[in-house]
């Protein structure tokens, strides 16, 4: 998962894999709490910080577009994480 906010760009591993050979989050909690690291190594949140906004935009996986569901699951990491909102891109 890559992170960039303020021009700070990283790279965060999960600790426990949450992409299946089918879906981008086939395991959710290891999905959310990589998320939660990376927003907090760039720095996106801490004491006396609003909540992040999110702009997600999936690497892999997005042939044909996302479904509802998965697109569904992706806001939901990203708000469970912390986000105060986020928003998908296919690029």
């Amino acid at each position: 998962m890559v992170l960039t906010a303020n021009g700070n760009t990283i790279n965060v591993e999960p600790s426990k894999p949450f992409t299946s050979t089918r879906l981008l989050v086939g395991t959710f909690m290891p999905a959310v709490e990589c998320l939660k690291e990376g927003l907090s190594k760039v720095g996106a949140t801490g004491f006396l910080k609003g909540k992040p906004k999110l702009l997600i935009l999936p690497q892999a996986m997005t042939e044909g577009g996302l479904s509802e569901i998965e697109e569904r699951c992706l806001l939901e990491v990203g708000l469970s994480a912390g986000a105060g909102k986020a928003e998908i891109r296919i690029t």
